[in-house]
């Protein structure tokens, strides 16, 4: 017995098990009691039967009870994806992309960079899907990423399935349904099997060339395929290999995502016309606002070049706000006029320069006495260039100008640069110290070189014992990510150059003309690998038991797996390299580099054992029941036992009415069990302070600045417990012809302890709520939000806060938040297939639909989320002030109610067609509610991708050509309030694209 007290959860095991083994027996009884003369053989079944997913027994025939989607590579061509990232994009059950570059833009090292996608089911968020290849695990990407759960990040961490071509695709299987009782965790939103072709004969060649319409960046394709049987069709060697390479796509591509203020886009009328919610571009420039030091009345600028308070702007020289020059290239002003803002959009991707490569080989072989050997060997490479924005500071971290900077314009007597002396006659002649706000570094753009690869080797063995069928294998994986970021910028360097007394000085009030920054530029790297290592035997006997309905078949099975993981940070970012700031903040607050949290090395391992067995019980000739029970034992957390139960009950040849009640489970992630201190600086908007501008007298915020760069401090927790989940699926299959199929499946997820964190924004709502119950009373002595440290109190903007009615709040300095088992989250919604083929004169003619309908995502709040719940029903807190991550989410910043997908298509000889149709459905963005409760929603966005074939014989060369067209009526993104302009977890908006396929079969 240890500290997770895993006798208990062994005996709950054993509960689990014990009625396991009662429903089975039950199940015979039951089935003895079925009369001699039933129907002697079940109809043979259509529907989704080629599937592998779902269950350990081969042709098992409660398999068609379960609901599956099922992607044939034919379908994946004529849908024009490049990869797997792609074809997210167009699956109804699948969420939003969470892994998006045009999103990821402002994340910095800390985001999942480079060529990296993952599923996100039902909207849970990544990692609550399992995605196997061949039916077996893929290690976890190199890199992990932080996405919002709740009211706030969590690490999280999935498989990349960009390693797997598209054109080796035999089919993607998605199974609609928690299946962690068949394949282990984290299968709570669903799995989906990607099957290769792993038994290829022939030799094809083929090559993509694809471009835009509305801006240029080319993509081309090579692909080949090549497999051929030797030993009399014993031995097969086949071989896949695949090269991809594109251009970028900035912001300068195109003027719908040049400017970064959006305002611009607004339709006239609308009730956000000039909402600065949508001005998104920066208030950090190279024309920066800065603070003395020492006291302005003190020095005699107050009123001339300063404010009270000792601050002063810069402009370009030129502006209309220019009260004296200071060069040739800016000017100054009393502080009060304004900062000159920044476009963002200048000159950043929205999608990276990029080059991939996917090679796999596959040698399969039957000895003599019938044993079948299976060996698997994949290696995929990327490497990506992207530019982002230039850096700035964080708020929470001010640099300084010396006073004997060459540059400062109140330096030392005798600077070439000091201000003339009836503008400063009092400043004394050692000069002053300035203290650097509102600016950017922005002289050149980040560039982000990012280099991914993993390899797999899985060798494996079948064949029979008696009445056994067996299987087992290793495999062994690894993943390494290698992230560089150059023209970062040193606080340490900085700090030197700030403060250098020479013309090599670092020169602030340049506008960025020979500034001298290279002398403070760096490159940051982040270095990440992930590895398995897996070995699974299972046994299976399709005929365990003869009941009058039919055999029962039975599988069981162990499976071991070693996983790790490695994030190796830049010296500047884990402590090696250490920056003091002038508040005397460090490591591990602090970061030597400028715009980057700290970051120590993090690394984590964990083993985890399992058990598990699977029945299918022909309880009647006319119904099918799956029965199935797993054990895991981790090294790292408690051990976690789940089953399930499925059943297929078919009455007739037309009807089959379907269901499952299953239990799923995801661990603790690797990082969020080990992960050490972390600060995590991000842009927050403080609550206190915009209820202070919007209620107190600055609506436009022109004194106070409530966005700003928050630290928020975290760590990881052995503590950490499974997330746990039930299923159930309820659905129907219908039959009315040979050609035509109709599915209907209702689904419902209830998910407990969701592992997350309560949220900045959320710790400022509640400390808004505290005062607020305060009023104006004590507040030299109240205590409010004892999470939320704030800064000394601004004299010059109290007077907002107390005309509100709360007390003034200093600027927030940190936030602490700890991961933890929280709220449960609650989803219910309904699929909808339509199936249709028919051959006649004109030729063959299929139709497919799929719909996912959200009908329920809740996530139930409790302690501090409930106070802030009850706060905003009660009208205390404005409509307009967003509870984060509580209540209900459906339709809420991407969680569409709705998801379409149809595709038609068309083949007869030489010729073929198709059109395929996908349609988002629409959603609110929360953060842009008005504050009479109005929500600003994003409308829906169809888009439709056609193709034509023409097939013949060249040089006895089987040819195809293909002409496509990708979003074929050149559908542009809905605007939202997004670093482009639109919402790009959830669209696109590169518009027409079209592409020319020609390949060849030997």
């Amino acid at each position: 017995m240890n500290k997770y007290n895993k006798s208990v959860s062994t005996q709950a095991k054993l509960t689990k098990v014990a009625a396991a083994v009662a429903l089975v027996l039950s199940s015979q009884a039951f089935a003895q009691q079925v009369e001699d003369d039933a129907e002697a053989a079940q109809p043979d079944k259509s529907v989704e039967r080629i599937t592998v997913v779902g269950s350990n027994i081969k042709n098992a025939q409660v398999s068609d009870a379960l609901a599956v989607s099922v992607i044939s590579a034919e379908e994946i061509g004529e849908l024009g994806v490049e990869s797997l990232d792609d074809l997210l994009q167009l699956i109804p059950e699948n969420g939003q992309n969470f892994m998006s570059e045009a999103e990821n833009i402002s994340g910095g090292v800390n985001s999942a960079r480079g060529d990296v996608g993952s599923y996100n089911l039902r909207n849970l968020g990544t990692g609550n899907t399992l995605i196997l290849l061949n039916g077996r695990r893929m290690v976890n990407s190199a890199t992990y990423q932080t996405e919002e759960v709740g009211g706030s990040f969590v690490p999280v961490n999935s498989a990349n399935v960009n390693m797997i071509p598209v054109f080796g695709l035999d089919q993607v299987e998605v199974l609609r349904d928690g299946a962690s009782a068949i394949y282990g965790a984290d299968a709570v939103a669903g799995v989906v099997n990607h099957v290769v072709k792993s038994d290829f004969v022939g030799f094809n060649v083929s090559a993509r060339y694809s471009d835009f319409e509305n801006f240029s960046s080319p993509a081309q394709q090579l692909q080949v395929e090549w497999g051929e049987d030797f030993n009399d069709g014993r031995t097969n060697v086949s071989f896949f290999g695949g090269f991809y390479k594109r251009d970028r796509i900035n912001s300068q591509d195109d003027e719908r995502w040049a400017d970064s203020d959006f305002r611009r886009l607004i339709p006239e009328g609308s009730p956000w016309a000039g909402d600065t919610r949508f001005r998104n571009d920066s208030a950090n420039s190279l024309y920066g606002q800065y603070d003395l030091i020492t006291r302005a009345s003190g020095v005699g600028v107050n009123g001339s070049i300063t404010d009270n308070a000792g601050e002063f702007e810069t402009y370009p020289v030129g502006d209309p706000r220019c009260e004296y020059d200071i060069n040739e290239y800016i000017c100054g002003a009393v502080d009060g006029q304004g900062v000159y803002r920044y476009n963002l959009n200048a000159d950043r991707d929205l999608r990276s320069k990029m080059d991939r490569t996917n090679l796999f080989l596959f040698v399969n072989h039957e000895f003599d006495n019938g044993l079948e050997s299976f060996s698997e060997v994949s290696y995929y490479a990327s490497n990506t260039n992207l530019r982002r924005h230039p850096t700035s500071p964080f708020s929470a971290v001010k640099l300084r100008v010396g006073a004997e900077n060459y540059y400062n314009p109140l330096g030392p007597c005798g600077s070439p640069n000091r201000l003339p002396d009836e503008l400063i006659p009092d400043v004394p002649c050692s000069g002053l110290e300035l203290e650097i706000d509102n600016y950017r570094f922005a002289e050149i753009p980040r560039i982000v070189n990012n280099d991914g690869d993993s390899y797999r080797f899985l060798q494996g063995f079948r064949g029979v014992w008696g009445m056994w069928d067996w299987e087992g294998a290793v495999t062994h994986s690894k993943a390494t990510k290698d992230d560089v970021t150059s023209n970062r910028v040193s606080n340490n360097l900085m700090a030197e150059a700030l403060f250098d007394p020479t013309p090599n000085a670092y020169n602030p009030f340049s506008g960025g003309v020979n500034s001298n920054i290279e002398r403070a530029l760096i490159d940051v790297y982040r270095s990440s690998e992930t590895e398995l290592t897996m070995f699974d035997f299972k046994m299976a006997n399709p005929a365990i038991y003869e009941l009058p309905a039919g055999p029962v078949g039975f599988v069981a099975g162990v499976e071991y797996r070693e996983e790790s993981f490695k994030d190796d940070r830049d010296p500047r970012l884990d402590g090696t390299i250490q920056f003091t700031s002038y508040d005397g903040e460090t490591y591990p607050f602090v970061s030597d580099v400028v715009n980057s949290s700290p970051t120590p090395d993090s690394s984590g391992e964990r083993d985890v054992t399992s058990f598990f067995t699977e029945l299918q019980i022909p309880v009647l000739e006319t119904l099918d029941v799956q029965a199935a029970i797993r054990y895991e034992d981790f090294s790292d957390t408690i051990s976690t036992t789940v089953g399930k139960v499925a059943f297929g009950w078919s009455p007739n040849d037309m009807f089959m009415l379907r269901g499952s009640w299953s239990e799923a489970f995801r661990a603790p992630n690797l990082v969020t069990i080990n992960e050490s201190i972390v600060a995590r600086n991000n842009t927050r908007t403080d609550y206190t302070c915009l209820y202070a501008a919007e209620f107190g007298g600055d609506p436009n915020q022109d004194e106070l600045d409530c966005r700003n760069s928050v630290q928020r401090v975290a760590q990881g927790s052995d503590q950490l417990v499974p997330e746990e989940s039930v299923n159930t699926n309820l659905g129907i299959v219908f039959n009315p012809m040979d050609d035509l199929t109709l599915t209907v499946d209702y689904w419902t997820i209830e998910k407990e302890n969701t592992i997350g964190l309560f949220g900045e924004e959320n710790h400022t709502l509640l400390d808004l709520v505290m005062r607020l119950e305060n009023g104006l009373s004590n507040c030299d002595s109240a205590s409010f939000n004892a999470a939320v440290a704030r800064g000394d109190i601004d004299p010059g903007t109290a007077g907002f806060y107390e005309a509100a009615g709360i007390c003034p709040a200093g600027e927030i300095s940190q936030i602490t938040d700890q991961y933890a088992n929280l709220d449960t989250r609650t989803l219910a919604g309904f699929d909808v297939g339509v199936y249709y083929s028919v051959n006649s004169d004109y030729g063959r003619f299929s139709f497919k639909y799929n719909g996912s309908f959200l009908e329920k995502f809740e996530q139930s709040a409790g302690g501090d989320a409930k106070v802030l719940v009850e706060a905003q029903e009660s009208g205390l807190l404005p409509a307009s002030f967003p509870v984060t991550g509580f209540a209900d989410l459906i339709g809420r910043d991407g969680n569409q109610e709705q998801r379409h997908s149809a595709r038609l298509s068309w083949r007869k000889e030489a010729y073929a067609a198709s059109l395929t149709g996908n349609r988002i459905g629409s959603f609110y963005q929360s953060d842009l509610t008005l504050d009479d409760g109005t929500r600003y929603v994003i409308p829906a966005m169809t888009t439709f991708n056609a193709t034509f074939d023409y097939t013949v014989l060249l040089n006895n060369v089987d040819t195809r050509f293909r002409v496509g067209v990708v979003n074929l009526f050149d559908e542009r993104a809905p605007l939202a309030d997004g670093y482009f302009g639109f919402f790009s977890d959830a669209h696109r908006d590169y518009g027409r694209q079209f592409y020319i396929d020609v390949s060849a079969r030997f």
